[in-house]
C-alpha cells in the first residue's frame, strides 16, 4: 500500500477518534502550547495564595519562596519536552521551599503532582509510581528533619493521655499519607492517560494493517477477475476469428454468424472490464466481480460451443443455492477450465462438464479428450491459482492434471455456503 493510502487510512481513523471526543478535548489536543500555558496558570493560582500566607510568617523568606514558585512555574512550561528533567528540577525547588518554611505549605506540592503526571504519561507505571512514592517519602523525611511539625505554639491537655510526641507522629503520618497519596494519584492518572494513548495508537496501527490487508485482498481479487475476463474473452475471440477465416471460404452466412459471435464476445468483455474498473473510481458503487445471472452458465457454454468446443453439460441433484459468491465461484472455475481446453488442448472431440450437488458439497468435473501434453509451465499458473483461491472461500479444493487415457481433467469440490459458514464458526470458536 502506498504512503498516501496509509496516510488516508490513518487520517480517517484519527477523524473517527476525534469525533468521540468532546469539543474541549479536541481543541486542547490540537493546541498543546495553550495547554502548557494553562497548566502554569493553574499552578500559579493554586500556589500563590499559600505563598502570600507564608509571607506573613516571620521565619520565612518570602522573596526566596516567591522566586522558587516562579521558577517552578517556568520549569513546567517544558514538561512536554523533558518530563523527567522537569520532575527533577521541580523536586529540587520544592525541597528548597521545604528548607525555607519547613513544609510544602508554600507550594502545596502542586508542582510535583503536575510533573509526576507528565512523567507518568511518558514512562511506564513501574517507573512513575515508585518515583511518586520516593519523592513524597523523601520530602516528608526532609520536613521532619527541619522541624515539622512545630509543636511549640500548641497547648496540650495531658489528661487526654496524648503526649506531644504521639501527636507529632499522628500529624506526620496523616500528612505523609495525604502527600504521598496525592503524588501517587497524580502518577496513576498519568498512567491511565498513557495507557489510553497506547490503546489508541494500537487501534490506529491495527486500522492501518486491516486497511492494508483489505487492499491486498481487493488487488488479488481484481487480478483474478481481470485474468478470468481477459483470458476467457481473448481465447474465445481468437478461436472465433480463426474459425471465421476458415469458414468464410466455404460458407459466407456461417462466417457472418461467427463474426457476430466474435463481436458479441468482445462487447461483453469490454462491458465486464468497464464494470470492474468503474468500481475502482472513488465515489462509484457496485460489485467488483461481474455477477452471473440465471442463464450465465448456459450462455457461457454456448459461447464455447460457438468457438469450436464440443461440449456436453450434465447437472445432477437439486438446484444450487442462491448465493452470488458461490455461483460466481462455480462460474469462474468452469470458465477458466474451458478456456484452458480451448487454448491448449489439441485434437479435442469431446469435452464433458459435470456438476453434481450432494448433501453438503458440490462436485465439479471438466474433462476433455485432447492430447495430454499440457503441463503447468505452459501457462502462467494464475488461472489454476485463482481457481484454488476461489474454492478456498468455501472450504474447497481444486486439482488439475492429465488423464491416463488421454486428455485433461479439472476436479473441484466445494462445500455448500451454509456448511462452509458452520465450519468457519466452529474453527473460530476453537481458535
Amino acid at each position: 500500500m502506498s504512503n498516501l493510502s496509509q496516510q488516508e487510512s490513518l487520517a480517517s481513523f484519527d477523524e473517527l477518534a476525534a469525533k468521540r471526543m468532546g469539543r474541549v478535548r479536541r481543541y486542547l489536543r490540537t493546541h498543546p502550547r495553550l495547554v502548557s500555558v494553562g497548566v502554569v496558570v493553574f499552578y500559579l493560582l493554586g500556589t500563590l495564595p499559600g505563598v502570600l500566607l507564608m509571607a506573613d510568617m516571620e521565619a520565612s523568606n518570602e522573596l526566596a519562596l516567591l522566586l522558587v514558585t516562579l521558577a517552578t512555574a517556568g520549569t513546567l512550561l517544558f514538561r512536554r519536552r523533558a518530563p523527567m528533567t522537569v520532575l527533577c528540577i521541580v523536586f529540587a525547588l520544592e525541597c528548597i521551599s521545604i528548607l525555607d518554611v519547613g513544609s510544602v505549605y508554600g507550594t502545596e506540592g502542586l508542582g510535583m503532582m503536575l510533573a509526576l503526571y507528565m512523567v507518568a504519561t511518558s514512562y511506564s507505571a513501574r517507573r512513575s509510581i515508585p518515583l511518586a512514592i520516593l519523592a513524597g517519602s523523601f520530602q516528608m523525611v526532609l520536613m521532619v528533619l527541619v522541624g515539622f511539625p512545630d509543636m511549640s505554639g500548641m497547648e496540650l491537655d495531658t489528661s487526654d493521655g496524648i503526649s506531644e510526641s504521639t501527636l507529632a507522629v499522628i500529624i506526620i503520618g496523616v500528612f505523609a499519607a495525604f502527600l504521598i497519596g496525592f503524588y501517587v494519584t497524580a502518577a496513576a492518572i498519568g498512567v491511565y492517560i498513557r495507557n489510553a494513548r497506547i490503546h489508541e495508537a494500537e487501534l490506529n496501527h491495527w486500522a492501518s494493517q486491516v486497511s492494508r490487508l483489505a487492499q491486498v485482498q481487493e488487488r488479488n481479487r481484481i487480478a483474478r477477475e481481470m485474468h478470468d475476463v481477459v483470458a476467457h474473452s481473448l481465447s474465445v475471440m481468437i478461436a472465433l476469428a480463426e474459425g471465421a477465416r476458415v469458414v468464410g471460404r466455404r460458407d459466407q452466412d456461417r462466417a457472418e454468424e461467427v463474426l457476430a459471435e466474435l463481436s458479441g464476445t468482445g462487447r461483453a468483455a469490454l462491458a465486464d472490464m468497464r464494470r470492474m474498473l468503474g468500481v475502482l473510481r472513488e465515489g462509484e458503487g457496485g460489485e467488483l466481480a461481474p455477477q452471473p445471472t440465471g442463464g450465465s452458465m448456459e450462455n457461457l457454454l454456448e459461447g464455447f460451443r460457438a468457438a469450436g468446443l464440443p461440449l456436453t453439460y450434465t447437472y445432477v441433484g437439486e438446484p444450487l443455492p442462491e448465493d452470488k459468491a458461490f455461483a460466481l465461484t462455480i462460474f469462474r472455475i468452469v470458465q477458466e477450465s474451458l478456456t484452458n481446453s480451448l487454448r491448449y488442448a489439441r485434437n479435442v472431440t469431446d469435452v464433458q462438464v459435470r456438476l453434481e450437488r450432494g448433501r453438503h458439497q458440490v462436485r465439479l468435473e471438466i474433462l476433455d479428450n485432447g492430447d495430454a501434453t499440457r503441463v503447468p509451465s505452459v501457462g502462467s499458473g494464475r488461472g489454476l491459482r485463482g481457481m484454488r483461491e476461489r474454492a478456498e472461500l468455501f472450504d474447497g479444493t481444486v486439482d488439475a492434471g492429465p488423464v491416463a487415457s488421454g486428455g485433461w481433467i479439472v476436479k473441484a469440490m466445494l462445500q455448500l455456503p451454509e456448511c462452509s459458514a458452520k465450519n468457519g464458526n466452529q474453527k473460530a470458536s476453537k481458535g
